[in-house]
């Protein structure tokens, strides 16, 4: 059976189908259902949710969508296995021998408990705890599904597999002893680092008050970071950075040479508010965009200053960085 594509929240529904008829050039829903031959009826039930999108149509109706959409609704988005129609079976099959079941998944969740590994959601906050969770506000979601905890960062295959495979499986290895599952989505060219954990769920949600699920509009730099000292902070920062930021050069003829700039882009302007007073207030000069979206450091001074005193840690930034620079710029190390 068809792999299918289930949207995390009704707003990131409502916004793919929408951005549908924005890319496809659409003036409304009878003319997506003709232009792609979907039922009028079935596109209704795919749009608020009571279907989920089989894969081959997701990737029909968003091919003419931006690199950047992709990404958005990459995160905003999980796949339904081959045998989800089993599944559902099952559950049908679990209401008519839930006495039997029960004591199974009992036996069953017991030995589990025996084997699954905990750890001290108090443990102490250092660099690479700060730049874990920045880098989580960027990238990552946690919930909870059916007594199983799942803590999810998403990345780009291509350019941050081995990032995610090597610097990040070491992070959670050395705070939290816990082993990723590592695997590529092949629909979006996606890396899914997947850790599953109720303490890692717990420090997430408690301990630093970010909400379960998706968070993309909410989520705030945690109170216990902020009040941390620099250092810290700039470890958060470097990992949000890492996750929503590019780097990239300007060549167009207006400039005399080839203009460097860092470009962060969330969709929570509470944040980039929060993260513009810090890099002011730190001598990092930026401009913010009129809708408090968008992040810019310009030139070489303001991005050496940036890079000096927060720096990249994923690759995918260090090397372009790089290539512009040179030898001129080691990255800073805070994890």
């Amino acid at each position: 059976m068809e792999k299918r594509i289930n949207f995390n929240s009704e707003k990131s529904r409502d916004k793919y189908f929408k951005d549908v008829l924005i890319t496809n050039n659409l003036s409304g829903w009878n003319e997506l259902s003709l232009k792609f031959g979907i039922p009028r009826a079935t596109l209704s039930k795919y749009r608020i949710g009571k279907l989920t999108l089989p894969v081959n149509l997701y990737r029909v109706l968003s091919a003419n969508f931006s690199d950047y959409n992709k990404i958005y609704f990459l995160k905003e988005t999980s796949i339904l296995d081959d045998n989800w129609g089993q599944i559902k079976g099952g559950i049908k099959t679990y209401s008519s021998h839930k006495e039997i079941f029960e004591k199974g998944r009992e036996k069953a969740i017991k030995r589990v408990r025996e084997l699954v590994h905990r750890f001290d959601i108090n443990i102490k906050l250092d660099n690479a705890l700060a730049y874990f969770i920045g880098l989580f506000i960027a990238e990552g979601f946690t919930n909870k599904y059916q007594g199983y905890y799942l803590t999810q960062f998403t990345g780009h295959w291509q350019f941050e597999h081995a990032f995610y495979d090597e610097t990040i499986r070491k992070i959670a290895d050395n705070l939290f002893s816990l082993k990723p599952y590592i695997r590529h989505d092949s629909l979006s060219n996606a890396v899914r680092f997947n850790l599953y954990s109720r303490d890692l769920f717990t420090m997430i949600t408690e301990r630093f008050k970010i909400s379960r699920g998706r968070k993309s509009y909410t989520v705030l730099i945690p109170d216990e970071i902020l009040n941390a000292d620099k250092e810290i902070l700039f470890s958060c920062i470097s990992g949000i950075y890492d996750g929503e930021s590019c780097f990239f050069v300007d060549k167009r003829k207006k400039y005399n040479k080839p203009y460097p700039r860092i470009d962060l882009h969330m969709v929570n302007p509470t944040i980039i508010k929060q993260i513009y007073e810090i890099l002011i207030k730190n001598g990092i000069k930026c401009s913010i965009s009129g809708n408090y979206v968008r992040i810019y450091i310009y030139g070489d001074k303001n991005i050496s200053d940036f890079l000096n005193k927060i720096g990249f840690q994923n690759p995918k930034h260090i090397n372009k960085v790089d290539s512009y620079f040179g030898n001129n710029y080691i990255s800073k190390k805070l994890i």
